[in-house]
């Protein structure tokens, strides 16, 4: 006996569906091995880690995107975050999931640790000025 009714067909006074949005590949090994190597860009990050990103002049090397085909074209989102402490990958940051392109900002030197004295600690300061 037949069905009439198929779950397959949309509904009357029901909107389809929206369907999936495309999921961005993961960067292959041979894209994080590139950065490794071609990296031209290397932050501080503190605590022994580097990130390690491309200029776009090294991007255009034919050298370093001859090998890599297609997937070339991603060199400039992918960021490799590397451990000194421990020689080996920490992190890996792809921009392509959705993030928009990592901006490159040079965190700001710092020579002495940053701190605020309290109020307390001021009139503490200001009480005792002349003992020293």
């Amino acid at each position: 006996m037949a069905y009439a009714y198929s779950s397959r067909r949309p509904r009357k006074g029901r909107s389809p569906s929206t369907p999936a949005a495309p999921i961005a590949q993961a960067p292959s090994g041979a894209l994080i091995n590139a950065v490794l190597a071609y990296a031209d860009i290397q932050l501080d990050m503190g605590g022994g880690k580097l990130m390690l990103r491309m200029s776009a002049e090294r991007m255009a090397d034919p050298v370093i995107r001859q090998p890599l085909g297609r997937e070339a074209a991603r060199l400039g989102e992918i960021s490799v975050i590397w451990d000194e402490r421990e020689d080996q990958i920490f992190r890996i940051i792809d921009s392509a999931q959705g993030r928009g392109h990592l901006a490159v900002v040079e965190p700001p030197p710092i020579d002495e640790p940053v701190f605020e004295l309290t109020p307390a600690a001021l009139e503490y300061l200001e009480a005792h000025r002349d003992a020293v």
